[in-house]
Parts: C-alpha cells; sequence; structure tokens
C-alpha cells in the first residue's frame, strides 16, 4: 500500500501519477505498487513537483509497519530508535514561509520531538557529525552546494575533518564570494563534481546524527543533491541547534549562529566559512545539552 500526497504540482506530473495510482481527491493518490515502482515514482516526483511539495506513506517490514518520505516541506522526519516520528515546524517559522495551516494549535509536538531528538543525542553523545554547506544562494531548487564541511565529533572531542569545495555549473558571484570566502579561482583548482563530493560526504558522516544549524536549510540542499545524483536520500537523524536554542535562549535579537556563539561566549570570528561554522555550531550544541 502507498499513499502519496502532493501541493502546488503541475498538472503533467498528477497525470502520470494516475497511470499507477488512484487519485482519490485533489492531489491525493493511493494504489498497490513494487518497491521498484514506487522507488521509481518518488523519484520522478523529486524531480518534477518543482516549488510543490510531497508526502509519501508507504508498508513497510519494521515495527511500525510503514515508512514515510517528503520533499519540499518545513515537516521533517526524525529518528528515535529505530521510530520514525514526524516533526511539525514552530508557528512562527511557518508563518515567516507563508506557510501557516490547520492544526498548528498542536505545535506543542514539534517541541516534544524536538526534547525526544535531543534526549536520545543525550544518551549518543559519544559520537555524531556536525555539517555545514556554502551554497550559491538560499533556494535549493536553483542553487548549488559550493563546499561540503563536517566533524566528525567522540565523546566531546573532535576527532576527524572534511572539507570538500564542489565545482558549478555558474561562476560564483562577488557577493557570495565575499561572504564565504570560496572563489572562482579556489573551485576550479580544488573543486569536485557533485556526485563525487557527495559520495565522499556520505561515507564520511555514515550513520551517525547530524548536527547543523537550521537543519531545513541543510536538508533541502543535501536532498536537491541527491535527486540530482540519482542518489538515496539521507536517513541519520538530525539535531538542529537552532531549534533547540529558541527553545532554550530568551531574549535574543536574532538566532543566527553568531548571536548564539556571543550569547554563550564562544569564539566565533569567521562565520559563512564552513569549518568554522561547524565549530561554533559543535560548541552551541555542547553548552546547549548541558543546561
Amino acid at each position: 500500500m502507498i499513499v502519496i500526497t502532493l501541493t502546488k504540482c503541475p498538472l503533467a506530473l498528477r497525470g502520470d501519477l494516475t497511470k499507477w495510482l488512484q487519485e482519490i481527491n485533489t492531489g491525493v493518490y493511493i494504489g498497490n505498487v513494487s518497491a521498484r515502482v514506487r522507488e521509481k515514482l518518488w523519484d520522478r516526483i523529486c524531480r518534477e513537483v518543482k516549488g510543490g511539495s510531497a508526502t509519501m506513506v508507504y508498508s513497510a517490514q519494521n515495527e511500525q509497519h510503514l515508512d514515510f518520505r517528503v520533499h519540499n516541506t518545513i515537516w521533517a522526519p526524525i529518528d528515535y530508535d529505530g521510530i520514525k516520528l514526524m516533526m511539525r515546524p514552530n508557528l512562527k517559522y511557518a508563518q515567516k514561509l507563508h506557510m501557516t495551516s490547520a492544526n498548528y494549535s498542536k505545535a506543542s509536538k514539534y517541541a516534544k520531538c524536538n526534547k525526544i531528538a535531543l534526549s536520545k543525542n543525550r544518551s549518543r553523545r559519544g559520537a555524531y557529525v556536525v555539517v555545514d554547506l556554502e551554497t550559491t544562494g538560499l533556494h535549493s531548487t536553483q542553487d548549488e552546494i559550493i563546499e561540503f564541511a563536517a566533524l566528525k565529533v567522540i565523546d566531546g572531542q573532535e576527532v576527524d575533518v572534511l572539507d570538500e569545495f564542489v565545482s558549478t555549473t555558474h561562476p560564483l558571484t562577488q557577493a557570495i564570494s565575499n561572504l564565504t570566502g570560496i572563489t572562482n579561482e579556489k573551485l576550479k583548482k580544488q573543486g569536485v563534481k557533485l556526485p563525487k563530493a557527495l559520495e565522499t560526504f556520505q561515507d564520511f558522516i555514515e550513520e551517525l546524527p547530524i548536527v547543523s544549524h537550521n537543519n531545513e536549510f541543510d536538508a533541502s540542499f543535501l536532498q536537491a543533491a541527491c535527486n540530482i545524483c540519482n542518489q538515496d536520500y539521507l536517513e541519520n537523524q538530525w539535531i538542529d541547534t537552532l531549534s533547540i536554542s529558541k527553545s532554550k535562549l530568551n531574549g535574543l535579537s536574532n538566532y543566527k549562529l553568531k548571536t548564539i556563539a556571543d550569547f554563550l561566549n564562544i569564539q566565533f570570528s569567521n562565520p559563512h566559512h564552513a569549518l568554522d561554522d561547524c565549530r561554533a555550531t559543535n560548541e552551541i550544541f555542547l553548552k546547549l545539552i548541558e543546561n
């Protein structure tokens, strides 16, 4: 059994899905297909849905007897000891993206999921990776990753580092070079093709929990990269220091990485430089889980 829901999707995609599934309401599809067909359908949806969003729920051989995937949505799947939960976005973030809808009166479930994720990581604090991406812009559907950075941390100590530059299809703007310190010359000399960079990144992070600041941003670009490279999306657990900071630190003018670092007396002199961002994020995370 498979159920797919689409919002703001092209009419052509809806027509293609009816070849395999029954549309029981606008944008809602249900049916029985093989795992191979299911994966092909999902790949096509992720390629063709453009600015819309998609959710897929399907039967699986696990404790819940189901699994689910999302694309271009501010709801985020999280893993809790082998059980998948859907983490709801907080209301203010949804309003900022003009995505308010019914049922947000139960936004407390989002905080609950954050606490579950945090408590799980507290018990697995021994090993995780801190991730930061530099990109050519803010939109995963049209901008590109230009740098993968990650720290592997065991018992609070940095034990390994990944810093991989990615060649792009278009030259960087001066604004991006000024912000990130990455130049077109650097990408020409050190950049590798996206499929190779993504493979190196996935090998580095393994199945460890991922800590990042504003994981919606990083996750959306990683999802887009996986789609481009025809690779499976990551199933790692995500921990978001932005969400945790908002729940624990009151009275800040904003929750940018530099603002939080200054508030917690963490030295951080190079914002938007990927490895420096990773190290600041790790120090912030360690302080937040101790309180």
